[in-house]
């Protein structure tokens, strides 16, 4: 039998190999667990410098009940890791991105991404391609809810980094995640990316990112 424990393991054993001496001990320093989820609906949550053994660890979990298929359990699982490799204060920063890049994984966004073989660099995609899947079962679920009533599958945003300029409305350094844009008048915008071709009816100048 082959657990979820183990394939998560192995994904990340795959992702390594792709890393220099340095940053493949950061990542494999890092406690990989798979678990029901801290958080209701998760697909993953990475903590900072929480498990104690000689020193202290970050500690990645890959939640069962935000599963909604073996790739993004995969995918999830370098998502979480390259929090650990980037640092926990990069959020969801380029330094984030780059790091997932980095472990094998393409195309990915804070939340929301729909995993597929396509997002995998093919060194990681081809692993994937060779490991034997989980035959542990996977996370039950009564009328597509999870034990705690939550819909199983949507995926919570991930909550490290939320945001990507240090706002505190969700904790210290969280903030929103969209992005700000602000036009001659003043007036302001909110939306989820990085460039917003619009202009302001007020004013009629173009809204720039603050």
């Amino acid at each position: 039998m082959t657990t979820h424990e183990q394939f998560i393991h192995a994904v990340r054993d795959a992702a390594v190999a792709r890393l220099n001496d340095e940053d493949r001990a950061k990542v494999m320093d890092v406690k990989l667990v798979y678990g029901a989820g801290y958080k209701t609906g998760a697909r993953g949550v990475t903590f900072n410098k929480v498990w104690k053994n000689g020193h202290d660890h970050d500690m990645c979990e890959i939640c069962a009940f935000g599963e909604d298929s073996i790739v993004q359990v995969a995918g999830t699982t370098i998502h979480e890791l390259a929090h650990a490799l980037a640092g926990c204060a990069a959020g969801h920063s380029k330094a984030w991105a780059d790091a997932c890049a980095k472990l094998g994984l393409r195309f990915v966004r804070a939340a929301g991404t729909r995993y597929s073989l396509a997002c995998f660099t093919p060194d990681v995609r081809q692993a994937l391609a060779t490991m034997p899947l989980p035959t542990d079962g996977g996370p039950g679920a009564l009328r597509g809810l999870s034990p705690n009533a939550a819909p199983v599958g949507k995926g919570r945003p991930c909550g490290a980094g939320i945001g990507t300029r240090g706002g505190k409305s969700r904790g210290v350094g969280s903030g929103s995640r969209l992005r700000k844009f602000v036009c001659d008048c003043g007036v302001i915008v909110r939306a989820s990316r990085d460039v917003l071709n619009a202009t302001c009816n007020d004013c009629g100048s173009a809204f720039n990112r603050a």
